[in-house]
């Protein structure tokens, strides 16, 4: 399902429809280009230290492990945030199964939707450096979030069944995505129900309320 409007876009299955450094899906006003969930990844996992032509944003949604930025580690636990801007080298591993959500940016430079690595396509370029919010106190927007970052907050928001998030008229662009749980979306009069790996690309200007029709946790990115 995608539902496509000039103040929204709603998407079904972004964890697994579409190619991950894919610049088609998101409207053009969105300040990233696209997000994945990957849920139920397995104890072990990880990658090799490598770097993008674009900025990429994780939120660990579970589990715990090590992330690496420009040789600089950093615990990870559930609800840590890791921002690696173009240039920054990085890898993680995981200690426990876990789940995740990536964010990715519009490719510059050469624009390679690769991993890239230093043996293989040179030394990257720095931008600026990247930052790591821990997962007890990612509770708002980032404490500093420099003058690159797209992202002012990602977080996870844990709602029980028929609490709500109240209708307003956005300030900036907004992007939910559901990991756990169903909950309705109304936004500029138009209902639906968002189940998990659902999103929602809103933009800044829109009316929107959100309510859970039981247990529920999502995942909020704000500009």
């Amino acid at each position: 399902m995608i539902v496509r409007n000039p103040n929204y876009m709603l998407l079904s299955g972004v964890s697994n429809d579409y190619d991950y450094w894919d610049g088609s899906v998101f409207p053009e006003w969105a300040g990233i280009k696209l997000m994945r969930y990957f849920p139920g990844q397995i104890k072990g996992s990880g990658v090799e230290p490598h770097y993008h032509d674009g900025d990429e944003i994780w939120l660990f949604i579970s589990g715990r492990g090590k992330v690496w930025l420009d040789g600089q580690s950093f615990e990870i636990t559930p609800n840590t945030a890791v921002y690696t801007p173009m240039g920054v080298v990085h890898r993680f591993q995981a200690f426990t199964d876990f789940d995740n959500l990536a964010i990715v940016t519009r490719l510059e430079r050469q624009k390679r939707d690769l991993q890239l690595l230093e043996k293989e396509n040179g030394p990257p370029v720095p931008t600026v450096p990247g930052f790591v919010v821990r997962g007890d106190q990612n509770d708002g927007p980032f404490p500093d979030r420099g003058s690159r970052s797209p992202l002012s907050e990602l977080r996870l928001i844990a709602l029980q069944a028929g609490d709500g998030i109240g209708e307003g008229t956005l300030s900036c662009h907004e992007y939910w995505v559901v990991a756990e749980g169903t909950c309705d979306l109304c936004v500029e009069g138009f209902s639906v129900e968002l189940s998990p790996g659902d999103a929602a690309v809103l933009r800044a200007g829109s009316t929107r309320q959100l309510r859970s029709t039981e247990n529920a946790c999502l995942v909020v990115a704000r500009e």
